[in-house]
This record gives structure tokens, sequence and C-alpha cells, in this order.
């Protein structure tokens, strides 16, 4: 369900993108610019970090259940020697 959510997320991202940058003004004054430039860096910020947490979710569930044993092991060897 995770997935879902952030594949819908990531492709609502780039099609945004791709609807506003046309309407964006990058040689008007310098209000215009800075906004349109901000706009472009927080887009693009949503779609890698979308992208970064559809690519890492296998390997992060790994780590925590990798974590998880680890600790339990170690919960085990302290009861084995205490």
């Amino acid at each position: 369900m995770r997935r879902n959510r952030l594949f819908l997320c990531f492709i609502l991202g780039i099609a945004i993108v791709f609807y506003g940058v046309p309407y964006l003004n990058f040689q008007a004054d310098l209000k215009t610019t800075i906004f349109s430039a901000t706009w472009l860096l927080f887009a693009l910020m949503a779609i890698s970090g979308n992208l970064i947490a559809l690519l890492y979710s296998d390997k992060m569930k790994r780590m925590k259940t990798t974590r998880r044993n680890i600790s339990i092991q170690k919960k085990q060897k302290v009861r084995q020697y205490g």
C-alpha cells in the first residue's frame, strides 16, 4: 500500500512539473525569477524524495529486521550470562 502511494506521488509530482514549468518565468524581474527557481527546486525535491523512498523501501525493511534480530541476540546473550 505504501509503495502505491509513493508511486502515485512520484507520478503526480512529475505531472505538476510538466504542467507548471511552461508557466514559470525565468527572465522577468528578480522576485519572479526567485519564485520560479524555488518552486522548481521544491518540486524536484519532492520528486526525488519519493523516488528515493521507492528505491530504498525494501532495503530499509531488511535493515529493520536485521537490527531487530541483532537486538534480540544481544538480549539473549545478556540473559545467558546473567
